[in-house]
């Protein structure tokens, strides 16, 4: 089985996101998206030195144009495009306990 990739990540991240599809505005930071995980996907096949150095340039900054992009959790909230978390389990049982009074 072949390796996943973090530019084939991101091109599938790209390609997922409705937004970025024929926006002219957005090819430049995709590109550089690309860009930049094919400096990590090369960084890591180096091996554990090149990949730890990779982690204070490209990773950072990969970060940040994601966010940009919409395409990290952050950065789809500041461009408004997810709807309100629905939140879990968790949440559902925690709503439904009546509401400890103070003595």
């Amino acid at each position: 089985m072949a390796r996943k990739t973090l530019l084939s990540e991101v091109n599938a991240s790209v390609r997922a996101a409705d937004h970025l599809q024929d926006a002219a505005q957005y090819r430049g930071a995709i590109e550089q998206a690309r860009m930049l995980a094919r400096v990590i996907d090369d960084a890591v096949e180096l091996g554990t030195e090149a990949a730890t150095k990779a982690t204070f340039g490209p990773v950072p900054t990969l970060h940040k144009v994601l966010t940009g992009l919409g395409l990290t959790p952050e950065g789809a909230a500041k461009l408004n495009l997810q709807a309100e978390p629905e939140g879990d389990e968790l949440d559902a049982i925690l709503n439904a306990r009546p509401a400890l009074k103070s003595v």
